[in-house]
């Protein structure tokens, strides 16, 4: 290889998207005119809610197509800034502790760029979306995983030990989860925040999924135990359905802020004007905005009563939890005989479903696929698990 075509040594540490790998994989195959049921990425199908559509639309033909603060539009900040004080009663001055990211991903990105320096410490909860780690280890931080409990909740012991027996830079959580769809317990969110503030530790809280709940299910914010110590990373994708529309924020005290925005500002001039836009409109009308959230959660939840009643009925799959929040099962394919990567492939290869394997979202997960019910209407669903048990009969 010519010298100067290596890739950076940072690299060397992180491998490229598993997740991408197999939606790749699938497409090869659907460009060869197999019907391939895609079942990994967490995209959505839904329709874009007619009030962002109406005020992106409006935005663009007024005009909003310029470079914004780069923090983002102050209508945008200031409604964010509201949001969490009617909602969870945490005060934030939206000029200060409120960044509009690109999506979630470029926020937790300059999180950890911004605060971590070679060699710190990062605790991550197991199993969990793979890119946390990647980035974490691009920011030269030694990774540590510490498992969930058996129905994926906190370990908020495991925590303590691992806290305990060496200093710790940080602690990355994520509640409702990708990949498991549990939701961790109140009580250990908030004893967890309070243990990394006695331990001087850093809590990032991935709240992406905030508004995908189940059941009643309640969502705790990580700041409601201290906002200290803790910073919030939260999207617009998937409550709003604008995955492609890349739209996120982070919230954090000021001091916490700071090197975040700086990174922030080396990585991206500013989230697109007119999508800034659209969301603040959003936000300021609540009532449309849970009017939406809710019509889509009814969608969201009949798929996944579908998908929970047919896929545990494939011999050899298990699911040790019914998750309560997000759009994914997590099931455990050891009975089927072969390991994640194994079965994802062979039902990608012979009956064109894609999957994802666990050891994307864990190193103790290899036994392990996850399965998005987010962009497959039911008669889909019942499709892919049709086949899958139909393979598995073979």
């Amino acid at each position: 290889m010519l010298e100067f075509s290596k890739a950076a040594s940072r690299l060397d540490q992180v491998s490229p998207s598993g997740l991408r790998a197999f939606f790749d994989l699938g497409a090869q195959l659907a460009a060869k005119g197999v019907d391939v049921i895609s079942l990994g990425l967490g995209d959505l199908d839904l329709p874009l809610p007619k009030i962002i559509e109406k005020a992106l639309i409006s935005a663009i033909k007024q005009g909003c197509i310029r470079y914004t603060s780069n923090k983002g539009i102050p209508e945008l900040r200031l409604a964010i800034a509201e949001r969490y004080n009617d909602t969870f009663g945490l005060k934030y001055a939206w000029d200060e502790e409120v960044l509009v990211t690109v999506g979630a991903l470029e926020g937790l990105l300059d999180i950890m760029l911004g605060l971590l320096n070679p060699g710190d410490r990062v605790l991550i909860q197991e199993p969990a979306f793979g890119y946390f780690q990647h980035q974490a280890t691009l920011a030269g931080a030694e990774v540590e995983q510490i498992p969930l409990t058996p129905r994926f909740d906190l370990d908020v012991d495991r925590f303590a030990e691992a806290l305990s027996q060496r200093k710790t830079r940080m602690i990355v959580i994520n509640s409702p989860c990708n990949p498991t769809g549990s939701i961790a317990s109140r009580s250990k969110v908030l004893k967890l925040v309070e243990l990394a503030r006695d331990h001087g530790c850093l809590v990032v809280s991935d709240e992406a999924y905030e508004f995908l709940r189940y059941d009643g299910k309640a969502h705790t914010c990580a700041a409601e135990a201290c906002q200290d110590n803790v910073i919030i990373v939260n999207s617009f994708s998937k409550a709003f359905i604008m995955t492609g529309l890349r739209l996120g924020y982070v919230v954090a005290p000021a001091a916490l802020l700071k090197p975040i925005a700086q990174i922030h500002q080396y990585n991206t001039a500013c989230a697109a004007a007119p999508i800034q836009e659209a969301a603040a409109v959003a936000l300021r009308d609540s009532k449309a905005m849970n009017a939406f959230i809710k019509r889509n959660l009814r969608v969201l939840n009949e798929r996944r009563k579908t998908a929970i009643e047919h896929f545990v009925k494939i011999p050899g799959l298990t699911l040790p939890y019914k998750p309560l929040g997000a759009f994914y099962l997590f099931p455990n394919c050891k009975g089927t005989g072969l390991n994640g990567y194994d079965f994802a492939t062979k039902v990608l290869n012979e009956a064109g479903v894609i999957v994802i394997p666990g050891d994307n979202f864990g190193s103790s997960f290899s036994d392990y696929i996850r399965i998005s019910y987010s962009s497959a209407p039911s008669s889909r669903l019942l499709e892919a698990a049709s086949r899958i048990k139909h393979l598995a009969g073979h």
